[in-house]
């Protein structure tokens, strides 16, 4: 009955059909209990922005760093206005 997923919680079944279901499995056993919630992006902020501030003065133009973290030139810029923390 445990390896029949149509028994188990939609947010498993939808997890095993995104990562597999023994992954599911591990991952149910590691983090079941507890409530988990899932950055939008991967990357930590601030060590983005220290990524980007970086490129920036290696001369990486605002476009490309733009284009390349999924930012709008304008976010960039604000990125690159801040102070760093």
């Amino acid at each position: 009955m445990v390896d029949e997923i149509e028994n188990w919680y939609a947010v498993y079944q939808k997890l095993a059909r995104v990562v597999g279901v023994e992954a599911t499995k591990k991952m149910c056993a590691y983090f079941g209990g507890s409530q988990t919630t899932f950055p939008r992006r991967l990357l930590d902020r601030k060590k983005e922005a220290a990524t980007i501030r970086q490129a920036c003065n290696q001369g990486v133009s605002v476009v490309t760093l733009a284009h390349d973290h999924n930012y709008s030139s304008r976010t960039i810029r604000r990125i690159l206005a801040k102070p760093e923390a």
